[in-house]
């Protein structure tokens, strides 16, 4: 209860983005930006880079992904 939580969508919380907000102003949960399942599973890097997170555990405690799709079994490969 009370704690700042970034989630953003695509183009607009990259790594850098996101730990910057945690280190400035203390969000206690980052969100990856949306990556689509479907380049995930072709190894698609910049796909790969938007689930990227800090391994500075006082940068923002919880750490969640966001995976889009239309195919419920194509989003649980990729996650």
């Amino acid at each position: 209860a009370g704690e700042l939580w970034l989630a953003p969508l695509t183009k607009g919380g990259n790594l850098p983005f996101r730990r910057l907000v945690a280190e400035e102003f203390g969000a206690k949960v980052t969100v990856s930006e949306m990556a689509f399942a479907r380049f995930l599973l072709r190894g698609n890097r910049v796909e790969r880079a938007r689930l990227r997170r800090t391994n500075d555990a006082s940068l923002g405690g919880v750490f969640g992904a966001q995976i889009a799709t239309n195919a419920i079994a194509e989003g649980v490969r990729a996650g």
